[in-house]
């Protein structure tokens, strides 16, 4: 029960924060803290905390690499690393392969609007500005949408719905 509380309030934070990257791509701290207690709540229902723990202090140096060579961005790797212990360890391969296709869709999604912005020359005036702005600057994947995509994939499937 207990778990499936937890469950349901990871994933209403993975909703709001992907709402956030969208808007503002900004997933806040608090939001990735909030989700990381959440997750090992329900790492302590399944028995694994220890393991779970580990699994999270063994992947940070990768994913620090990858904030580091600005592959992810900050709140994007902290936000990984807060779902990791919400799938059991077998599924961990599954939950990142979740999250590389709903990347996959996400980014295709953003260059579709980006082209989008460019090809509509015909544009209201209140959103000239918005599209000079998509042209001047490089494509910004919201990748937390990504994530919450991903793990409430793995979730959902791990409970057999």
């Amino acid at each position: 029960m207990l778990q499936c509380i937890a469950l349901n309030a990871a994933s209403f934070l993975l909703v709001f924060s992907a709402g956030t990257d969208i808007r503002s791509r900004k997933i806040y701290n608090s939001v990735s803290l909030c989700i990381f207690f959440l997750a090992i709540l329900v790492s302590c229902e399944r028995g694994d905390l220890i393991k779970e723990i580990i699994t999270v202090i063994f992947i940070f140096p990768f994913f620090y690499m990858l904030w580091i060579l600005r592959i992810f961005g900050g709140g994007d790797v902290k936000l990984l690393l807060a779902v990791v212990p919400l799938v059991p360890l077998c599924h961990l391969i599954s939950l990142f392969l979740s999250i590389s296709i709903a990347g996959v869709f996400v980014a295709l999604c953003c260059i579709a609007v980006s082209l989008f912005g460019r090809w509509s020359g015909e544009a209201k005036a209140s959103l000239r500005g918005v599209s000079a702005l998509r042209m001047r600057s490089p494509i910004s994947v919201p990748y937390g949408v990504a994530i919450a995509m991903g793990v409430l994939v793995e979730t959902f499937k791990d409970q057999g719905m």
